[in-house]
């Protein structure tokens, strides 16, 4: 496939590969660039902005509602809302989740109980618990759809079940999953400015055509850094947190857009402060006592700080709310 353009100077029309043509804009703002054949001009257009967030609403009670009576929650929540309300189920105590085998293990009316939590009952049998060994000790099932199960298969259950509070559920639900939503965006954004920096890092990279690059897998690449694997991630997200604390771009806001960012603004930073592949990433630009979690991809922190960051005049990266800022440096 090629795209037929006209050079404006020398008015000749010619057809160009997806080789040929460049991006030098953005994912979400492409500005196009290609070298005219004829004359040699070079050629620029750009593209209308790209949405990449959906602009749904929040869903409304009732349909909260039907999707938790109909099992249309993930199990992920489930297990959330037990570790928070384990009390109003019954529990004196409760330890879990587990990634293998059984959810929890508690303390349900004094006794020592293994627990699972599904979506409903339906699930643990089709998740063939019944038939694993690891489940044998199982004696209560947690589920929040509020169907019951017939007598039939109760003998492939465990003895207790116990049917979780919808419109509890719902309440405690709701400003959570708002709150994992915009999260998840904010990452998102993020991953999406990272790949800018990755993209035009690969460009500029005088290693790509030597025998051994990872072109564009900047991670696996042994000539990135010390060729760590993963090394380069870390440095291009402490880059993207920087370039968004300088130019103080409001990404925690809900009005943010990723076409608020002018691609121009992306090179600059770039061509000013980016380091080479040769550079080890120094963890020293980072306060020791708010230090963000990259490696988790992690953007707000258990105190609740959350970006922008604040940059220092030495440097260093904080949260804004660091109790450190003041004694450390004096601002």
């Amino acid at each position: 496939m090629g795209t037929t353009i006209t050079c404006e100077k020398c008015k000749k029309i010619h057809r160009y590969s997806s080789g040929e043509i460049e991006n030098i804009g953005t994912a979400w703002h492409p500005i196009w660039t290609v070298k005219c054949l004829n004359c040699g001009d070079q050629i620029i257009w750009e593209q209308s902005a790209l949405e990449f967030f959906d602009k749904t609403p929040d869903p409304k009670d009732n349909n909260v509602y039907k999707r938790a009576k109909s099992s249309d929650i993930r199990e992920y929540w489930i297990q959330k809302y037990i570790k928070d309300n384990y009390a109003k189920l019954g529990f004196s105590k409760i330890e879990g989740p587990f990634k293998v085998g059984p959810d929890f293990k508690g303390i349900y009316k004094g006794k020592k109980v293994v627990v699972e939590a599904e979506r409903d009952y339906q699930s643990y049998i089709s998740h063939k618990h019944h038939e694993d060994k690891r489940f044998k000790e199982v004696s209560i099932l947690i589920v929040l759809n509020p169907s019951k199960p017939p007598k039939g298969i109760k003998n492939k259950l465990p003895k207790t079940i116990i049917f979780i509070n919808v419109d509890d559920f719902v309440e405690w639900w709701r400003p959570r999953v708002r709150d994992y939503a915009k999260t998840k965006r904010i990452q998102k954004l993020i991953e999406l400015i990272v790949g800018e920096f990755q993209k035009r890092f690969v460009r500029d990279c005088g290693d790509k055509d030597r025998d051994m690059s990872a072109c564009p897998e900047c991670d696996l690449c042994p000539y990135f850094g010390e060729g760590t694997a993963y090394e380069a991630s870390s440095m291009f997200q402490e880059r993207v947190l920087k370039f968004i604390s300088l130019y103080r771009y409001p990404i925690t806001s809900d009005d943010f857009e990723l076409t608020d960012i002018d691609p121009s603004e992306i090179d600059k930073f770039y061509f000013n402060f980016f380091t080479s592949a040769e550079q080890i990433i120094d963890d020293s630009k980072y306060c020791p006592y708010c230090k963000p979690n990259l490696e988790e991809g992690r953007y707000f922190l258990p105190g609740g700080s959350s970006l922008p960051f604040y940059i220092d005049d030495r440097g260093v990266i904080h949260n804004p709310d660091c109790t450190k800022i003041k004694e450390v440096h004096g601002t």
